[in-house]
C-alpha cells in the first residue's frame, strides 16, 4: 500500500509535534540572538523568521485542542479535572514568569509599582490559556464538531478584521489593567500586552479548524464502517498536500493584500494631524506602524508559510526511517512548557545576573555572530538532554512525584529565605539602589543622607564613595552610565 492510498486512521498527528518542538527550538534561538547578539548585526529575514515562532506555537495549541476534546463517538472529554488543572497550571507558569519574584521579600519590602504592573502582562502562555479556554467553552456550547470546525474559522477571520480597530482607538484603556492587556497592546505605565488575544487568538482558533479538519479527514472512520479497522477519508500524504495547497493561497494572498490593506485609503489633515481613512478606521501614520502585524493579511501571510513548513516537517516524517532511542524534536514538542520555563530562567535569571556577567562579560548585545550561534547551540543542546531527561523520568511515576515534592519543598526554603540580603544589602547602602523601595528613606536617615522623593541617591559621587567603600569595581563605562542614570532621576544635570 502506498503513502497515497493508506487510510488507516490517525491515532497521532506527527506534523504538528514536530511544528511544536521545532517552534520551541527556534524560540531558544530568539532569546538568546535578541539578549546578545550586537545591535545591527541581526538581518530582516531572521526576524521575520523568528516572528514566526510564537504563531507556531499557538496554532499548535489551538490544533491540539480540538483532537483532545472531541472523542471518535463526537462526544466530549470532561473539562474536569485533567483539563483545567493542565489550563490552571500553564497560567500559574505564565503569570510566576513576570512575578515581582519568587521570594517573600520580593512580593514585600522589595516589591514597587511598576514590579506589580508587569504581573499583568499579557505573554504568549496567558494568550494560549485564554484563546483555549474561549475555544472550550465554544466546543462545549454547540459540542457538535463540525460546527466547531466552522466557528473557530470565523474567529480566526473576524478577529484580526477588528483588531486594528481595538488597537487605534483604545477602546480597552479604561478596563482594569489585568484585563485590559488582553484587548490590544498598547502600553499602558509601562506594561504592554505581548500577545493580545486580538489579534493572537486568530492563530489557536486557525489551529482548532485544522484540528477540526484533521479529526474529520484522517481520525475519524468512515460513516458506516467500524470504528476499529475501518478507513479514514483521506490518507496522511494526500492530507499533507492540502495542507500545502492551502498555505501556498493563504501566503500569495496575504502577502499582496498587506499593503493595500493596511495603507489603503485616503489621507484627510484633521486639526494639523495627517489620519488615514481606511476600512477599518481613521489612523495616525504611527498607529499604522503599531497595528501593521494585526490586519488579517498578516495573520494570513504568516500562516501560509507556518502551514508549508508544518507540510515539509510532515513529509519528512512520513518518509525517513524510523530510529530507536530518543528524539530530541518530540521531546522537545512535549515537554515544550517545561523548556520554556527552564530556558528563560536560564537566561534572565542565570546568564544575565549582574555576577554571572561580571565574571563572563556576556552583557546585553556583547557579542557577534560566532559567540552568539555558540551560546545558543549550547543553551538548546542543555534544554533538550532537559526535556529527554524528564520525559524518561515520567517513565516512573513515583520517582516523578518524589522529585516534584522536593522542588515544591525547595521552592517554598527559597520563598521564605530567599531576597533578605538583598534587603540588608540596601539598608546598609541605600545609595546603591536601582529601585524605589520604601525603605531606603529610612535607610538614608539612618546614616545621615539627606531625603529623596524616592529614597534614590540624587548625586552620582554619593554612589561612587558607597561604591568604593564596599570594594566595587566600576568601569569608566559604567561610571558614565550609573552617572547618567542618577541625573535623569532629578531631570538634569549635575
Amino acid at each position: 500500500m502506498s503513502l497515497w492510498t493508506d487510510l488507516t486512521p490517525s491515532k497521532r498527528c506527527d506534523w504538528i509535534d514536530q511544528l511544536r518542538g521545532w517552534a520551541v527550538i527556534v524560540m531558544i534561538e530568539v532569546h538568546v540572538v535578541n539578549v546578545w547578539l550586537a545591535s545591527g548585526l541581526r538581518p530582516d529575514w531572521l526576524n521575520y523568521l523568528n516572528g514566526l515562532v510564537a504563531p507556531s506555537f499557538t496554532m499548535a495549541a489551538g490544533y491540539s485542542l480540538v483532537i483532545s476534546t472531541f472523542r471518535t463517538d463526537g462526544t466530549l472529554r470532561p473539562f474536569w479535572p485533567d483539563t483545567a488543572r493542565r489550563l490552571g497550571f500553564i497560567l500559574l507558569c505564565a503569570y510566576a514568569l513576570h512575578a515581582p519574584g519568587i521570594t517573600l521579600a520580593d512580593w514585600t519590602v522589595l516589591n514597587t509599582p511598576q514590579q506589580a504592573r508587569e504581573l499583568f502582562k499579557i505573554d504568549v502562555l496567558q494568550c494560549i490559556v485564554f484563546s483555549l479556554l474561549i475555544l472550550q467553552g465554544l466546543a462545549r456550547l454547540v459540542r457538535n464538531p463540525r460546527v466547531f470546525t466552522g466557528l473557530a474559522l470565523a474567529i480566526a477571520v473576524f478577529v484580526p478584521v477588528v483588531a486594528p480597530h481595538l488597537w487605534a482607538t483604545g477602546v480597552a484603556d479604561g478596563l482594569w489593567l489585568p484585563i485590559r492587556g488582553l484587548f490590544n497592546g498598547n502600553p499602558d505605565r509601562g506594561v504592554q500586552a505581548l500577545f493580545p488575544l486580538f489579534p493572537w487568538i486568530a492563530f489557536p482558533a486557525f489551529g482548532a479548524f485544522l484540528g477540526g479538519l484533521y479529526r474529520h479527514f484522517r481520525v475519524m472512520p468512515v460513516e458506516g464502517s467500524e470504528p476499529t479497522g475501518g478507513k479514514a477519508r483521506w490518507s496522511e500524504a494526500r492530507f499533507l498536500a492540502g495542507l500545502a495547497l492551502l498555505g501556498a493561497l493563504l501566503l500569495t494572498w496575504g502577502t499582496a493584500a498587506q499593503e493595500s490593506w493596511l495603507w489603503g485609503g485616503t489621507w484627510i489633515q484633521q486639526n494639523g494631524v495627517w489620519m488615514l481613512h481606511s476600512r477599518t478606521g481613521a489612523f495616525t501614520y504611527s498607529e499604522l506602524g503599531a497595528i501593521a502585524n494585526t490586519t488579517l493579511p498578516s495573520v494570513a501571510a504568516r500562516l501560509g508559510w507556518i502551514l508549508l513548513a508544518g507540510t515539509l516537517m510532515g513529509a519528512v516524517e512520513l518518509l525517513r526511517p524510523r530510529w530507536k532511542g530518543p528524539n530530541p524534536i518530540k521531546a522537545a514538542s512535549a515537554e515544550s512548557l517545561l523548556l520554556y520555563m527552564l530556558h528563560l530562567n536560564l537566561l534572565f535569571s542565570v546568564l544575565l545576573a549582574p555576577a554571572v556577567i561580571g565574571l563572563t562579560g556576556w552583557g546585553w548585545g556583547s557579542l557577534g555572530w560566532t559567540g552568539t550561534l555558540l551560546l545558543t547551540a549550547a543553551i538548546i543542546g542543555l534544554n533538550l538532554w532537559a526535556g529527554i531527561a524528564w520525559q524518561k523520568v515520567r517513565q516512573t511515576p513515583d520517582l516523578m512525584r518524589s522529585l516534584q515534592h522536593k522542588a515544591v519543598a525547595a521552592l517554598g526554603i527559597w520563598c521564605a529565605l530567599g531576597g533578605w540580603w538583598t534587603v540588608r544589602h540596601f539598608l546598609q547602602s541605600p545609595e546603591l539602589a536601582k529601585e524605589p523601595y520604601a525603605f531606603l528613606n529610612a535607610a538614608r536617615a539612618r546614616k545621615g543622607l539627606p531625603p529623596t522623593p524616592d529614597g534614590l541617591c540624587r548625586d552620582p559621587e554619593e554612589y561612587f564613595r558607597e561604591a568604593g567603600r564596599r570594594k566595587l569595581h566600576l568601569s569608566p563605562e559604567a561610571k558614565a552610565d550609573i552617572t547618567r542614570l542618577i541625573q535623569a532621576r532629578s531631570g538634569g544635570t549635575r
